[in-house]
């Protein structure tokens, strides 16, 4: 399964990424609702009024404009990332788009849905090869793996193997603490999220710790009760 999570809202960070399809004149993918995926490349940004638009170069194989439903991108040091693309003006050899004001990056899920925990959900690790035990938010977890953000995961490479991992699925206000370790971790991805350091993780759970922890998920997917 593929999920679309949220990237960044921020206009800047937006602005810089697509300047850099830009100017490098990197290919872009068009996603449409039928039909197999289109490459093609950005012209550049165009205001009119207080709007500024996207152009892009129509592919020639394109007939229907207004089946495009989304554009992908690949940058160096960054994930997949894309934004909806309605088309809004059209000709024999342009397209035209309102500039995003939201990027997502795209994720492959191999073990269902990601849960959100509160915001004060942490998780406390080992990293081996400096032995020492550092603290990053847990963003997201579902059963396969997890996003963690925070200043500690400067300290992290991809494809390292971090561990034992205690996560706290918890806040600090809770009546029940729900808190499971996993002994070994794979580090899937370091990237930036929100202008913060993130990190992805896939787990290595045992048979004992991953029926822990979807215990602790399903116990939290419960709704609230009034």
């Amino acid at each position: 399964m593929i999920a679309r999570i949220p990237w960044t809202t921020d206009p800047k960070r937006i602005c810089e990424a697509i300047n850099a399809l830009i100017d490098g004149r990197f290919l872009v993918t068009l996603q449409r609702q039928d039909g197999r995926p289109l490459r093609t490349r950005l012209l550049g940004i165009h205001t009119h009024g207080n709007v500024s638009y996207l152009l892009i170069v129509r592919p020639a194989e394109l007939d229907n404009a207004y089946q495009i439903r989304e554009l992908l991108f690949k940058l160096t040091g960054l994930p997949v990332l894309g934004f909806s693309c309605p088309i809004t003006r059209e000709s024999d050899t342009l397209l035209a788009t309102m500039l995003p004001y939201a990027l997502f990056r795209l994720e492959l899920r191999q073990s269902g849905p990601r849960l959100s925990p509160p915001p004060d959900a942490v998780a406390k690790f080992f990293l081996p090869r400096r032995s020492q035990m550092l603290v990053c938010t847990l963003s997201d977890i579902g059963l396969g793996g997890a996003r963690l953000s925070g200043p500690a995961a400067r300290e992290i490479k991809p494809h390292e193997v971090i561990g034992p991992c205690t996560l706290t699925l918890t806040g600090k206000e809770a009546v029940i603490r729900r808190e499971v370790t996993i002994n070994s971790s794979l580090v899937t991805r370091v990237e930036m999220q929100d202008g913060q350091p993130g990190l992805g993780l896939k787990f290595s759970s045992s048979e004992d710790e991953a029926r822990q922890l979807a215990e602790h998920l399903a116990f939290l997917s419960q709704p609230a009760r009034s």
